[in-house]
């Protein structure tokens, strides 16, 4: 999964990227604000329902249940086929309401995307089912499918469009419609894989106790629905920031409704960059609600803390120099990646420093969630994602109604929302007899993190002055100071024993990397 995730950013970056350059910050207020309905729709139909199906899978497998294993994949299935027929259509027929929202520019993107919750579900049903088997090759390979779908159908039809003298608004449905396409081959490639693997591997055998449907069923609804509704909660309210942010400018900060979306547009080449490390610690989670789910159906209670302490371990490895290097020399990343739109890359620098400590806290909030989850208390990310939500919206009401802050009250309002949602998840795990020591598995990587941050900020400015010259030579000094980087933190973690073998063990050839790292 993770090493997916490397893949499916690697591959979103060449999707991403050339994009921005083409269409610049407003075309790419377009693409996110049509881009985070779909997001919206997406939650509610699938954000839930998968993690739900993982569990009840982890647990029956783990008691033996192997007919209920069948009955809940066949179940869940035609759930998942109606729930998402029925949210496109939706999307589609109510296209026209959406954009006296978001803005009437967005009606082509709208109706290219809708398509993509009906095939999303599909991918959905039976990723759900696999990672309950402990499975995670299909999801992960799925993923770099839809991104290469997404990569060869969406850059080439913006490019087409763009050359035939299109309009902006058609350029980005263009473009947003490959991912549309990329969802399509990602669902073929799941219903394949699984009538072959029916073939070859028939499902678990039957035995054990096996409840009906119907008690499968609400089953599947007690658990989904808090999920989803935590899940969408936060996915509705960046809905509402979409729109709040690029109004409040307008009213408090005088922009008109272009320059808003400009502002906001070069704010969204800022959030690109901020999501690029999540997908790797989604991962973690994704992997970690089976092994919860299992571990405490067999009453492994220490098994269940071990693995919640290393999940945060790792997920903080990973997190923080990520933060780190986003924080200190946010304008080189920027130009290297979005040269052709220099203005807008000197706008969204500040507000990436100010948006990359969101990093860590996201990372931490997509472990904490499926430990809660995996535990059977679905309802506590609820309440924790809604007082999140509700300090996002109020903090970007205010903030971005400041004239002095402006839209730097957008990345401001992120982090006190993931800081929120943070803290409380943690008070519950706490509270539910599963604590670990925060100083314990965050004081090294932190420190390791703190020492390379500093390295970074005295290192890229000789690099940058001996490598001057173009844009080449910026990406050169850029590559060559995150490389170094990262060796130096590599070789921090090691003399800081910043991760136990047990850790490394979990990785895949863990054996391997602990006998090159050294790690006793």
């Amino acid at each position: 999964m993770m090493l997916a995730g490397v893949l499916v950013k690697l591959i979103g970056a060449f999707f991403s990227i050339p994009l921005a350059n083409l269409y610049g910050a407003d075309g790419n207020d377009i693409f996110i604000s049509a881009y985070y309905v779909y997001t919206a729709m997406y939650v509610v139909s699938s954000a839930g329902l998968p993690v739900a199906v993982s569990k009840m899978v982890a647990e029956a497998r783990a008691l033996g249940r192997g007919g209920e294993v069948r009955r809940i994949a066949r179940l869940t299935f035609v759930t998942f086929l109606v729930i998402g027929a029925g949210l496109s259509a939706a999307m589609m027929l109510s296209v026209d309401v959406i954009c006296r929202f978001i803005g009437s520019s967005c009606r082509y993107a709208v109706l290219a995307v809708a398509p993509t919750v009906f095939f999303t579900c599909i991918v959905s049903a039976v990723r759900g089912y696999y990672q309950g088997m402990a499975n995670m090759v299909p999801t992960a390979v799925s993923q770099v499918i839809e991104a290469l779908g997404k990569l060869i159908f969406g850059l080439g039809l913006a490019w087409y469009l763009t050359g035939a003298g299109y309009s902006l608004e058609i350029v980005v449905a263009g473009a947003i419609g490959g991912v549309t396409l990329g969802t399509v081959f990602s669902a073929l490639y799941m219903l394949l894989y699984r009538l072959r693997d029916r073939r070859r591997f028939p499902m678990p055998e039957r035995g054990g106790e096996c409840r009906p449907d119907s008690e499968l069923l609400r089953t599947l609804v007690r658990l989904a629905i808090p999920i989803t509704i935590g899940a969408s909660v936060f996915s509705v309210s960046t809905l509402i920031d979409t729109f709040m942010v690029k109004l409040r400018l307008q009213e408090k900060c005088f922009m008109t409704d272009a320059a808003a979306g400009y502002l906001y547009g070069a704010y969204g080449f800022a959030v690109k960059l901020f999501n690029l490390p999540l997908t790797l610690v989604v991962a973690i989670g994704v992997s970690l609600i089976p092994a919860i789910s299992g571990a405490l159906a067999l009453r492994e209670k220490e098994k269940t803390l071990r693995l919640t302490e290393s999940a945060f371990r790792l997920t903080g490895i990973l997190a923080f120099p990520c933060a780190v290097g986003l924080a200190v020399i946010p304008l080189p990343i920027l130009k290297v990646l979005f040269g052709a739109q220099p203005e807008a890359c000197a706008v969204a620098a500040p507000l990436l420093t100010l948006l990359a400590p969101s990093v860590f806290l996201a990372a931490m909030v997509s472990v904490s969630n499926p430990v809660l989850q995996a535990m059977g208390r679905v309802e506590l990310p609820v309440f924790a994602m809604l007082a999140g939500a509700a300090v996002k919206i109020a903090a970007n009401y205010v903030l971005v109604g400041i004239p002095e802050i402006g839209i730097s009250g957008a990345p401001i309002g992120t982090g006190l929302c993931y800081l929120t949602i943070l803290c409380i998840n943690l008070w519950n795990i706490r509270r539910l007899k599963v604590a670990f020591s925060l100083r314990r598995v965050f004081l090294k990587p932190l420190l390791a993190a703190g020492v390379m941050g500093a390295f970074v900020w005295l290192i890229y400015p000789p690099l940058q002055a001996m490598l001057r010259g173009g844009r080449l030579a910026s990406l050169a000094a850029v590559l060559l100071t995150v490389g170094l980087a990262a060796l130096l933190y590599v070789g921090l973690l090691i003399a800081l024993r910043a991760m136990p073998k047990e850790d490394v063990l979990m990785l895949p050839k863990g054996e391997k990397i602990a006998k090159i790292l050294r790690i006793p």
